[in-house]
């Protein structure tokens, strides 16, 4: 006996005494939940299909836990951008026993015990991922590091590696000219850039600035709309 329910946007086939995880559900450990959203029901020759849910029938489950998937690796580049960033994303589940199960009609058709759950901390129905509240004698958790801002670097500087045809050599050039910020390269003019590349060495020969500026005078005022349909429109700080 079996049934094929829906949550979180995903379909999942279930039968009576199945433990799953499923995308995460705002309900107490230990408390009851029913799952109304089924598509079908039943066994072999007997299986009712809904158009879409089958009227009636329903699942319940009993909330285990609740917790984080494992770690899912983020990159992002632009080739010739000198643009890279990493990311990671650990997405919340809650792991719940499939107790009971009801046909159309509302008839128990299969039937489990549920385990015994240990509620140390209720958690509140629109709580967050955690179950347990940490162990008096536990070390205070570290201080999660602030959210990168766009536009800035991890020092709370500008980051001018944004600007399309700076990479890090020629951002650590300008800034060693004084040139630090979007509003102060915004200012800054090409003739006087073009002076700390050629200062750099030939490596630099083939950097062009001219849209530097108009670059850096958008990101200096927020308008990264307008930031990024300029620089998809150049290569190497060139218009394409």
């Amino acid at each position: 006996m079996y049934a094929v329910i829906k949550t979180g946007g995903k379909q999942y086939r279930v039968s009576a005494g199945q433990k799953l995880k499923v995308e995460q559900i705002p309900a107490d450990v230990g408390s009851t939940i029913t799952f109304n959203e089924v598509l079908a029901v039943g066994s072999g020759a007997d299986v009712v299909f809904g158009a879409p849910l089958v009227s009636g029938a329903k699942v319940d489950a009993t909330v285990i836990s609740h917790g984080r998937g494992d770690k899912v690796t983020i990159f992002k580049m632009r080739r010739r951008k000198h643009y890279q960033r990493h990311g990671g994303h650990r997405q919340n589940y809650t792991e719940v026993f499939f107790s009971v199960i009801f046909g159309a009609d509302g008839t128990e058709l299969a039937k489990a015990d549920a385990p015994a759950v240990s509620v140390p901390v209720v958690l509140a129905a629109a709580g967050t991922a955690g179950v347990t509240s940490a162990p008096a004698s536990a070390k205070p958790a570290a201080a999660k590091k602030a959210a990168k801002v766009r536009g800035k670097a991890r020092d709370g500087s500008d980051d001018l590696e944004l600007i399309e045809g700076v990479g890090p050599k020629i951002a650590e050039l300008l800034k060693a000219a004084g040139i630090d910020t979007f509003d102060a390269l915004a200012k800054a003019p090409v003739a006087k850039v073009q002076e700390v590349l050629e200062a750099g060495g030939s490596n630099f020969n083939l950097a062009k600035p001219d849209t530097w500026a108009e670059q850096a005078a958008l990101a200096a005022s927020g308008d990264w709309a307008a930031f990024d349909k300029l620089t998809e429109a150049l290569v190497g700080g060139v218009r394409k």
